[in-house]
């Protein structure tokens, strides 16, 4: 008989993990757990494997007796190498050994041991239930199965009770009411300064900026969006900039009361955009009557810059890279040097210029000179902020095109240790993943990156050619239609995106939508006609819609602007129609 929840755990833990797998039976849940417990020396049996197989999630009992378990590590590796859930749940503080970092990275952890038995269930329970576990209500399971208490629930269809809702804010994106509509970069980086603020707290959950960014301009109303990120408190603001003058207003919601707990509106100079960030991170904690910590309160005040000037122009080129086309990368290129000549030791800058000359190298031109600049900037960015996950992330990528895959895969892995929300640090291992032949790897490493940011549809378009490689048609099916619904968007909102409209051509092209896809593939062409990366892309499409000869000569075109990516088109599913023609296999020789 399967099972739902697969228990992980130590034999030394085993009274514990009983009593606790006891309330989890009693609430409804279908689990499968050793009675003998799982050590070092024991044998695994055939029972054991395919109860781990069939299961839903893995729910790992983390203690120090646990992490240090062969078996334990041996069944958390295959749970995550199939892409099953993992829940890690805590039963006391422990340190995470090499051995379950990737693993484990990303993922949801629930301490256990701070807090009682009751709510610890509860966090459990909800954890799951978000899994795809059948639980009984969560009311009833831990209060004792009342039939009002269930009738109240059923009463209230679609609201989320107040245990339901974690202890979590959502920080959504900051309107721009500014004159100048594209201003957007800047808004958009004060959200995200605040968040990197507030997630600094321990004692309250902070929903991260590349979840939350989904609902710019978003109509749902407070409720529903805090109901669906399951955070109690959610904040809202706008920004006004208009040249050296700034307006800020903020406010601070409890969704199951809607009330207004906090709410302000700051004026000031550029200069005094540091202080405005402070003075709201402050405020919430008041609000919230968080306690802080002496190193907390320090914390909030970190400043990534002391220069608003230059804060302006990195937040203008991490805008940039975010496009990728070549001139971008450029654009962005002068915006991190301005920010960098403003403040010498401006950290993210250093890591925003590595990882644009790590590209330039990667997608446009191998030039030695911008490998050695992308290390230079990203060693200066650990210099200047040893704890920079952007850092890392950057010299990964580095390390990666000097020839360098073990450093490269150690400094991504450092990248997203750091920072399990860091959606490049994610991208860029799946791409050295892929690039080593571990297609299975790059897949989990693409789809934690796609969770952190739904609208990265150059990952979207990577994790759907891979799943065809692989033949994962219906994981591939799900990717594709939400590239077909995340582009459209975007591409309302910036109709001059070409690197988003040739991933929309190449989309319509896996549909088989060869009229719209060649419309949207001119389009690419008359606006870019000598990027290389952008002609690639457009010779991908053309051979997914079988037009053998122009495919061959697009990536004739695209090798002849300055591509030389040859270890991506060897492996790139999308050019898998046209290996057999003249014209590739002579592009190809010797290459």
């Amino acid at each position: 008989m399967t099972a739902d929840v697969f228990i992980s755990y130590s034999r030394e833990d085993k009274d514990r993990v009983v009593a606790l797998a006891q309330k989890l039976r009693e609430a409804g849940v279908s689990l499968w757990i050793d009675q003998g417990g799982i050590d070092g020396a024991a044998m695994w049996s055939e029972e054991i494997v395919h109860a781990l197989e069939d299961a839903k999630v893995l729910m790992l009992m983390v203690s120090e007796k646990a992490v240090a378990s062969h078996n334990v590590v041996k069944e958390v590796t295959i749970a995550s190498e199939r892409k099953g859930h993992i829940l890690p749940v805590h039963l006391e503080p422990t340190r995470i050994p090499a051995a379950l970092k990737y693993a484990l990275a990303g993922i949801q952890h629930i301490e256990y041991f701070t807090s009682g038995p009751e709510e610890g269930t509860r966090s459990i329970l909800r954890s799951l239930e978000r899994l795809g576990v059948k639980v009984q209500p969560l009311n009833s399971t831990i209060a004792g199965a009342a039939a009002q208490t269930s009738s109240h629930l059923s009463s209230n269809a679609g609201m989320h009770s107040s245990v339901e809702l974690e202890r979590a804010i959502a920080v959504l994106p900051f309107t721009n009411i500014s004159p100048d509509k594209e201003t957007d970069y800047f808004s958009d980086g004060l959200t995200e300064e605040l968040i990197t603020n507030l997630s600094r707290l321990k004692d309250i959950r902070v929903v991260p900026g590349t979840i939350t960014m989904q609902f710019k301009g978003a109509q749902k109303n407070i409720r529903g969006i805090g109901e669906e990120l399951r955070a109690r408190y959610v904040i809202t603001g706008s920004v006004r900039k208009h040249a050296e003058n700034l307006r800020v207003t903020a406010q601070l919601i409890d969704v199951q009361t809607e009330a207004q707990l906090w709410a302000e509106t700051y004026k000031g100079k550029l200069e005094d955009v540091f202080e405005i960030q402070e003075q709201v991170a402050k405020q919430i904690v008041d609000a919230l009557a968080i306690k802080l910590t002496m190193a907390q309160q320090i914390a909030l005040t970190k400043r990534s810059t002391d220069n608003p000037e230059a804060l302006d122009y990195y937040l203008r080129g991490r805008e940039y890279s975010f496009k990728t086309a070549r001139k971008n990368f450029e654009f962005a290129i002068q915006l991190y040097r301005k920010a960098i000549e403003l403040d010498t030791r401006y950290a993210n800058a250093y890591s925003g210029l590595g990882e644009a000359y790590a590209a330039l190298f990667y997608a446009f031109e191998r030039n030695p000179d911008y490998l050695e600049r992308a290390a230079e900037a990203s060693l200066k960015a650990l210099m200047y902020d040893p704890g920079s996950a952007e850092a890392y992330a950057a010299l990964g990528l580095t390390y990666f095109y000097q020839g360098n895959p073990r450093e490269a895969e150690e400094a991504c892995l450092k990248s997203v240790e750091l920072n399990p929300q860091l959606f490049m640090g994610y991208s860029n291992l799946g791409r050295i993943y892929h690039l080593t032949d571990r297609d299975a790897k790059a897949v989990e490493a693409w789809q934690r990156a796609a969770e952190l940011r739904p609208d990265a549809y150059a990952v979207l378009a990577m994790l759907a050619g891979i799943l065809a490689s692989l033949g994962r048609q219906s994981e591939r099916e799900e990717v594709l239609r939400n590239m077909l619904d995340v582009l459209p968007r975007h591409l309302l909102r910036e109709p001059e995106d070409y690197s988003a409209r040739v991933f929309y051509a190449l989309a319509l092209s896996w549909v088989d939508r060869a009229e719209e896809a060649r419309a949207e593939a001119r389009r690419v062409l008359d606006a870019e006609p000598s990027d290389p990366l952008l002609l690639y892309n457009v010779a991908c499409s053309l051979s997914q819609l079988r037009d053998y000869d122009g495919a061959v000569l697009g990536l004739s075109s695209a090798i002849k602007a300055g591509y030389t990516t040859f270890d991506w088109v060897k492996r790139d599913s999308d050019l898998e129609p046209i290996r057999n023609h003249p014209g590739y296999i002579e592009l190809m020789k010797d290459k």
